[in-house]
């Protein structure tokens, strides 16, 4: 017989630790690497280039992005999050990427020296989008290409969450699931890259379909992976036990036997800084 107790205990504490730490233990790998793989298809880096990940996270795309472009390229990876970059860096192991802090809007580094800039689920999150842009053109060598990728509309699977969230922590608790979906309209993004001066605009929608943990563990999943894990807090044991209860039976039409389907649509961009050449830069 289940116990009061019992009752009340949530799958939370389970998933306890550093977001960053978290972010990369589970996010990653269910989500954040098969949308870096598909970015990094319409990116279509060549051995030798040098790239730019900007908003890089934990550093899956960089990651890949050096494999991509081999000892002969460079790839430098750029996040706001000092604790994303220290577990970027670790993950990372032994590649030859440089690491960046600094804000999208405002890049730390030196005009026309890359070949490619890409950014994978972080456009969305720039507090000036178009600012950001801007810089990407800027560090971005004459022909050089931009590749983007944001998610969106917002999944049913997630439209679930939000309403569980809304009902137990209540609507402030659902602004980041929002922002997450926030730039799902092709138009939107090809308009802010035609006015930050790229030509060459392509921009494409698709859908991934993703398999995650079981409701209750991919709701903790992300929500310790995700500044979604400060509203938690406040909840206090039962509270979060009740709103794991309601995300459990929202999200059981998306179970599928000892998983959780996930089909997030992408909007996916490439475009080019105007110009033909490549200006020498220093090699590492």
């Amino acid at each position: 017989m289940t116990t009061p107790t019992t009752r009340s205990t949530s799958h939370y504490e389970r998933y306890a630790g550093a977001a960053p730490e978290n972010y990369e233990r589970h996010f990653v790998p269910a989500i954040g690497e098969p949308v870096a793989r598909r970015l990094l298809e319409s990116a279509r880096l060549r051995p030798g280039e040098r790239v730019l990940d900007v908003a890089c996270g934990t550093g899956i795309v960089t990651r890949l992005a050096a494999a991509a472009v081999g000892p002969g390229g460079s790839v430098a990876g750029l996040d706001a999050n000092p604790g994303m970059l220290a577990v970027a860096r670790t993950a990372s192991g032994p590649a030859p990427i440089d690491w960046h802090q600094g804000p999208a809007e405002q890049l730390p580094l030196a005009e026309q020296t890359f070949d490619a800039v890409v950014c994978s689920m972080g456009l969305q999150f720039f507090s000036d989008r178009q600012g950001a842009l801007g810089e990407m053109h800027r560090v971005l060598a004459p022909g050089g290409r931009v590749v983007l990728c944001t998610p969106g509309p917002t999944p049913p699977l997630f439209e679930a969450i939000d309403e569980a969230l809304v009902a137990h922590a209540g609507p402030g608790a659902s602004m980041f699931v929002h922002a997450v979906f926030s730039i799902s309209d092709p138009d939107e993004v090809r308009n802010l890259l035609v006015a930050a001066g790229f030509e060459g605009v392509a921009v494409e929608t698709d859908r991934a379909r993703l398999r995650v943990a079981p409701p209750a563990d991919f709701f903790w999943q992300y929500v310790r992976s995700t500044p979604l894990d400060a509203v938690m807090a406040d909840l206090g044991e039962a509270g979060r036990a009740a709103l794991e209860r309601e995300v459990v039976e929202r999200c059981g039409p998306f179970v599928d036997g000892d998983g959780t389907v996930l089909e997030p649509g992408l909007v996916i961009a490439t475009a080019r800084r105007p110009g033909t050449g490549r200006p020498s830069a220093p090699r590492r």
